[in-house]
């Protein structure tokens, strides 16, 4: 009894907050039913979007398509938080044939911060009124006189070459007719998916409820400057998002040649290094998913995946839709990895790809450090505890 007992407090510790930490943070959520489970959604006074199940939360910048997430139970993300932000759309020709994107293969190239984007949420509810999704949409807008023109400087080719100190001449007007959408959803229960196309089935996968954020990328409009060149989106990684010092993460990079682990403070030298796709998952079956864990570096703990199927779908301008291969490259640049998407040429159509962020729901790292982060009930079986060991080693002694 008293090892059932110990354990009931452990499971109560596991998910409360202390009021301490509730009130330290603005993400707090309005009080629900503990029984019900919805996904719920709302938005802050300065226009951030914040997404929360029992497990995941989930906050979007509304001036780029940004996604932080971290465990509901670990406030802010103290413990462990993770990020991707979708920061450029690029025109490559693939004079390698290796399929992916590297910088020198660039035709031109625009950061998501140069456009306006509009951030909508809301809910979808079955009969009940339950709330089964909930979703956030990014949508670009026209072109923005605000955004960052030096981060990428040093490996886009073009950029920078006038010499220190001095602006290059880039006009991105030639990507204000291009469509963009970043369309996330966090399902109530498990959703399983497929790819199809004109042919049928291409692929497969399932999202799991509560705890995985998906991701629609929709791309349409480009402005093709070749019919035989390629488009990526670069997804930026962020594995140490972290408040503590004592938090450390890293990527481990799940390949068809073996698993890989990278640090984000590390700098690669090779610019576009082509991600392996799994052929087969460890049964046996075809593959359609790949994907990235965020690793606890002390512990070897998986927390989360970033994921990606290796198929997108192109409507073509008639109609028809086609599956199509997506592969990726990636490197570090010292703050975080870069992973570029590369799609094929669907010149006047349109591309749907599907990625997504997840937590693994048992690998929380949340535990309270001292007793005021116990909620009363805990104090009772403490109690309780205490009492039954007091009486044990009484009669132990009669």
């Amino acid at each position: 009894m008293l090892f059932l007992l110990v354990s009931s407090v452990a499971s109560v510790n596991a998910f409360n907050l202390s009021e301490e930490d509730d009130e330290s943070t603005h993400t707090e959520v309005e009080d629900h039913d503990e029984d019900s489970h919805e996904p719920e959604e709302l938005r802050d006074d300065d226009g951030r979007a914040w997404i929360q199940t029992d497990i995941m939360t989930v906050m979007l910048d509304p001036e780029l398509p940004s996604f932080h997430y971290w465990y509901t139970t670990d406030v802010n993300g103290s413990l462990a938080r993770f990020r991707v932000n979708f920061m450029m759309i690029v025109e490559f020709e693939d004079t390698n044939g290796d399929g992916v994107y590297q910088p020198n293969e660039t035709l031109g190239f625009a950061p998501l911060d140069a456009f306006e984007w509009s951030l909508q949420t809301g809910s979808i509810t079955n009969e009940l009124g339950q709330n089964t999704e909930v979703y956030a949409s990014y949508t670009k807008g026209g072109l923005s006189d605000d955004w960052e023109d030096d981060w990428f400087e040093h490996w886009v080719p073009g950029y920078g070459d006038d010499g220190p100190g001095e602006e290059p001449d880039i006009n991105f007007t030639q990507f204000s007719e291009l469509t963009l959408q970043f369309y996330a959803h966090i399902y109530m229960d498990d959703y399983n998916g497929t790819v199809t196309d004109d042919e049928g089935i291409k692929a497969n996968y399932i999202i799991a409820g509560g705890v995985e954020l998906k991701i629609d990328i929709e791309i349409g409009n480009f402005p093709f400057t070749s019919n035989t060149s390629k488009v990526a989106v670069l997804n930026y990684l962020r594995e140490d998002e972290a408040s503590t010092d004592e938090s450390d993460h890293h990527f481990r990079l799940h390949e068809d040649s073996g698993d890989e682990d990278h640090d984000s403070e590390d700098v690669m030298e090779h610019l576009g290094e082509k991600f392996e796709d799994h052929d087969e998952d460890d049964d046996g079956n075809e593959d359609d998913v790949q994907e990235i864990s965020f690793v606890d570096a002390s512990t070897d703990v998986t927390r989360g995946f970033y994921r990606w199927l290796d198929k997108a779908v192109i409507t073509h301008l008639n109609g028809s839709q086609e599956a199509v291969d997506v592969d990726a490259s990636y490197w570090t640049d010292g703050s975080g990895l870069l992973l570029f998407l590369a799609y094929p040429y669907f010149d006047g159509g349109s591309i749907l790809h599907d990625p997504s962020v997840r937590l693994i729901e048992s690998a929380s790292p949340y535990v309270p450090t001292n007793t005021l982060d116990l909620p009363l009930v805990s104090f009772a079986v403490i109690g309780a505890v205490v009492l039954i060991a007091g009486v044990g080693l009484a009669i132990r002694r009669r």
